[in-house]
């Protein structure tokens, strides 16, 4: 038996241009892009130098060309998967929440602009407790005290400004159950208030008229802008705190008003329902916030196969070692199916076991090398290396003498 035929492994040609793929691609398409089909010629040339480095013309290399072309395929799916990865992982906080249909974004070779809107995110729920903002709908609900009330049901009792109905019948739309309440207040004061109580924001005479109360003996000093944006500060402090008469206290959804008021008095309240994560516009429950169903995690960044041509020399260098790890694993593998070849009064003993440690040991050098260079590439340890080249040079600048330019008495 003729040792050629034992494998059947004739070579073929090196310039075929229709190998077909792992993936269903050709080698005009390795690159997962149909109008590349320049790189039929790559392909067949890493396929020739493949088997150059394992041997051939001196040693045949039993495997196909398409095997061949299958691992320079994975090597470029590999490496695009891994510079996506680290891109995603970089740029994340600027991407959460931006549009992730596959099918008309792509996010590939794109560098995103840095933005605040994660950190604005992160800051809505804050915000809303200081009732500063957030996203969760604002209601305004009122209830009329009598004179011998003083307990109200904040569910029921409690009528929904805009609707006209309860509470408790508005936030069942919603399929919510509590409410939380931001702001308690009663009807404006009198009139004879408004208008001669000079710590009041609403002084009519002082606001609307020019009125101020002063003598004849009243001086007037200029003051700083800080000293007006001081006394706005009081004014709204006096009107939470110093206006109203009554206090209140909610256990549960019992309002209890205090002292026991002596009249008929409106009793509003501003609050909001309970917040829900993934729908927070209360307003359009249908709609909510869109960016919800936006990109959440590095899984679902739209990002596609980096094209092989697209690669620089680094890039297209890291891919063909990989190819021709993969493909030394793969003929390892092949190998030790027989760990020995008998010829006459001999035999041959295989590598197989050698060439599927050496490919896959030379496998994980390669991907400790592309993340050691991906680490080193990531925004936080540019802008550090920027920092440190900044003051490198400030250090220098230091170091050069100041001299006072010559003036001429002349």
């Amino acid at each position: 038996m003729a040792f050629n035929k034992f494998f059947t492994t004739t070579s073929q040609p090196a310039n075929d241009s229709d190998y077909r793929g792992i993936f269903g691609t050709s080698a005009s398409t390795v690159s997962l892009s149909a109008n590349l089909s320049s790189l039929s010629a790559e392909g067949a040339d890493i396929v020739k130098w493949c088997r150059l480095r394992m041997g051939e013309p001196k040693v045949v290399c039993e495997l196909d060309n398409t095997q061949i072309f299958s691992a320079f395929e994975e090597s470029t799916i590999e490496y695009g998967a891994a510079i996506n990865k680290a891109f995603a992982l970089n740029n994340l906080s600027n991407l959460y929440g931006l549009n992730r249909d596959f099918s008309t974004q792509n996010l590939t070779d794109k560098l995103p602009h840095a933005t605040f809107d994660y950190l604005n995110r992160m800051g809505n729920a804050y915000s809303e407790q200081a009732n500063a903002g957030g996203l969760n709908d604002r209601r305004k609900a009122y209830v009329e005290y009598n004179t011998n009330d003083q307990d109200k049901n904040l569910l029921t009792d409690f009528v929904d400004y805009e609707t006209g109905n309860s509470v408790a019948d508005y936030i069942t739309t919603l399929s919510a159950t509590n409410i939380e309440v931001r702001n308690v207040y009663h009807g404006q004061p009198s009139t004879m208030y408004q208008y001669y109580d000079p710590y009041s924001s609403v002084n009519v005479l002082s606001q609307e008229m020019g009125f101020e109360s002063f003598s004849s003996e009243s001086l007037f000093y200029i003051m700083p802008l800080y000293s007006d944006l001081l006394r706005a500060g009081q004014l709204e402090t006096s009107d939470y705190m110093r206006k109203s008469g009554y206090s209140y206290s909610i256990i549960g959804s019992r309002f209890r008003l205090f002292p026991q008021p002596l009249k008929s008095v409106k009793v509003y309240i501003d609050y909001s329902t309970e917040m829900d994560p993934f729908n927070p516009d209360f307003k359009n429950p249908n709609i909510g916030d869109p960016s919800i169903t936006g990109i959440s995690s590095i899984h679902n960044v739209p990002t596609t196969d980096i094209d092989y041509m697209n690669l620089n020399s680094s890039g297209k260098r890291w891919v063909r070692q990989y190819t021709l790890a993969i493909c030394m694993e793969t003929l390892g593998r092949i190998r030790r199916k027989f760990s020995s070849v008998p010829i006459p009064n001999n035999e041959i003993t295989l590598d197989g076991d050698a060439l599927v440690q050496e490919g896959l040991e030379k496998q994980q050098e390669l991907k400790d090398e592309l993340k050691e260079t991906l680490e080193a590439a990531n925004n936080v340890e540019l802008m550090k290396g920027d920092a440190e080249i900044a003051q490198a040079i400030s250090d220098q600048y230091a170091n050069i003498p100041f001299t006072t330019p010559f003036m001429s008495m002349a």
